[in-house]
């Protein structure tokens, strides 16, 4: 009995249930300190949020409160003012502002640039900004016109006091004295006051709203949070009346805000304890024994499967008689090599056919009409008794047609395709009775390189049917030269025209890859180009697609250097 027991196997999920039920008494007391500590750190950083608000608070109340008495003294009794009358003249209104503006050059090293200074005079109509402006034209004249209509229309209420206003679609805060005729404001934007604050981390969703002590509501820095997370945030008001400033502040702040950190790490200390206490039990002996041992068996089994033979794979014995799991893995897993040794030769068997077909496919896809035009071409010749035209047409169409029927190889000399697309000019300068200007500019040395067959004869055959030149002839050239990409020898053929150009459209869709599909059918052969230069080339092969500068089409394609001894081996290997 004691034999058949220690044989059973043991599923895994009864011994992590019996793991979990240890964990349970850790996990609450984890609970119990994480809460604790949440609602803590929630307090210091609301207490800390205060405390740097009250400070801010107070430093702004003290500055509304000097700008407010130098405003207030400076139009009653400073005597600069007092040229502003009727009985002066221009240039002592301008002296006056200069004096003005000195005076307050020295009010804003104490207080900050960011406040403005405007003095009107409503009896003479003059309006002059006494400090540096820091807005735009546009919301100069727009500060303007609110003064003026602000003096002409006094609003009720008391007018010794900071009033929030908004002007050209941003909040400002003003202080406007007027005595005899003769006013004097302080503007200052929202932006600027509340700068401080924005230092503070409020969270990713933390704002700060702006109103005035009747509730309105002047600014929002952002959107106040919303929905679930908006049970994350505080929200605190700082009351004007309790600070002496003619507004409140509502400001959303993440709970834990700057302590966050602090939290998080007090978070991972206990749950790394929760960890130990996990490992350092008693039952981690019992647990290795029984869950780690097995499964390191079956993983050394396992990375046996590389240094052996698909027969030994098969024969492969992975079970172990401690852990059930482990056991139905094993006949699983010697099914599962056997389905993917099969399907690996039949996917690879299938890649080759379908690989083979395609470039073949692609290799024989002609143009039937062209057989029936040469034809009837010498039929034409014959009907005319030209016997002489007749035979040399009927040479060219036979040398045309034998290479075609014959390019059944992967790569064929340069030399030949040269030599098939001069067959094919020679057939259309007959059929067409028309001169075309064709030149050849490729070194004998690289005559030899093994390119794909009928590569070249689709951009001459493009060239011929949709190229309209400027001339009188079509001219055409074909040149070529060697470089060097990627440590590689590499040679360039370059086939020009003289013709329109191609169109935008294809150059944009070659340029990104793609293919060219079209209702009828122009410019499939040079996507069947470029789709057999993937199979044969994969990524080591360039083509450029491209409109001269002087006019015509230019083709580009970059080859690796294939000698000839390299197809044959190539071709006997077929056979």
């Amino acid at each position: 009995m004691k034999t058949k027991r220690r044989n059973m196997g043991y599923p895994v999920v009864q011994i992590l249930r019996k793991t979990l039920w240890t964990a349970i008494p850790v996990v609450i007391i984890f609970v119990f300190i994480s809460g604790y500590s949440f609602w803590e750190i929630r307090r210091q950083n609301n207490l800390a949020l205060e405390n740097a608000i009250t400070i801010y608070q107070n430093d702004l109340s003290h500055r509304l409160d000097a700008i407010a008495h130098f405003v207030q003294w400076t139009v009653v009794h400073d005597p600069i003012l007092d040229a502003f009358s009727s009985e002066k003249h221009m240039g002592d209104f301008r002296q006056a502002g200069n004096d003005l503006r000195l005076r307050v050059s020295d009010m804003q090293y104490s207080t900050g640039s960011e406040y403005m200074y405007f003095f009107y005079w409503d009896e003479g109509d003059i309006f002059i900004n006494a400090s540096e402006l820091t807005v735009n034209y546009e919301t100069y004249k727009k500060i303007k016109k609110k003064v003026i209509d602000d003096v002409e229309k006094p609003v009720s209420g008391d007018r010794f006091s900071w009033i929030p206003s908004v002007i050209d679609g941003k909040t400002y805060l003003y202080y406007l004295v007027t005595y005899k005729h003769r006013t004097f404001i302080s503007l200052v934007s929202i932006d600027d006051i509340l700068s401080p604050l924005f230092t503070i981390n409020l969270g990713s969703h933390g704002n700060i709203t702006f109103q005035d002590l009747a509730g309105n509501t002047y600014y929002q820095s952002a959107k106040s949070p919303e929905g679930l997370i908006g049970y994350y945030y505080n929200r605190l008001y700082f009351r004007g009346e309790d600070a002496g400033l003619p507004f409140t502040l509502v400001i959303d702040s993440d709970m834990l805000g700057n302590y966050g950190k602090i939290f998080l790490l007090q978070f991972l200390v206990v749950l790394t304890a929760l960890a130990l206490s996990l490992i350092m039990g008693g039952y981690i002996l019992v647990t290795y024994k029984r869950v780690i041992l097995p499964i390191k068996i079956f993983s050394s089994n396992l990375s046996k499967m590389d240094s052996l033979s698909d027969a030994e794979s098969a024969s492969l014995d992975l079970t172990d008689s401690k852990m059930q799991e482990l056991n139905q893995i094993n006949d699983q897993f010697k099914s599962l090599v056997h389905e993917i040794t099969r399907l690996r030769i039949n996917i690879y068997e299938a890649e080759l056919d379908q690989n083979k077909f395609r470039i073949l496919f692609l290799q024989q896809q002609i143009k039937p009409h062209f057989y029936l035009n040469c034809l009837t071409t010498i039929d034409s010749m014959l009907s005319l008794g030209d016997a002489s035209a007749a035979r040399k047409m009927l040479q060219f169409t036979s040398k045309y047609f034998r290479y075609l029927f014959q390019a059944d190889k992967d790569y064929v000399p340069l030399s030949s395709e040269i030599a098939h697309a001069e067959d094919y000019l020679d057939i259309q300068m007959m059929r067409l009775s028309e001169d075309i200007d064709y030149s050849c500019d490729i070194d004998e040395k690289d005559m030899d390189v093994m390119i794909p067959p009928l590569l070249l004869i689709t951009f001459v055959e493009n060239i011929i049917k949709y190229a309209e030149p400027s001339d009188d002839s079509l001219k055409i050239s074909i040149t070529g030269h060697d470089y060097v990409r990627n440590d590689e020898d590499y040679i360039e053929i370059c086939i020009r025209d003289n013709g329109q150009g191609f169109p935008l459209e294809v150059i944009e869709k070659i340029r990104a890859g793609e293919y060219l599909t079209t209702d009828d059918g122009t410019h499939i052969g040079i996507s069947n180009c470029i789709r057999r230069l993937k199979l044969l080339y994969e990524d080591r092969f360039e083509f450029t697609l491209e409109n001269d500068e002087l006019g015509g089409g230019v083709v580009k394609v970059g080859l690796p250097f294939l000698k000839g001894i390299m197809n044959n081996a190539s071709s006997a290997g077929r056979r």
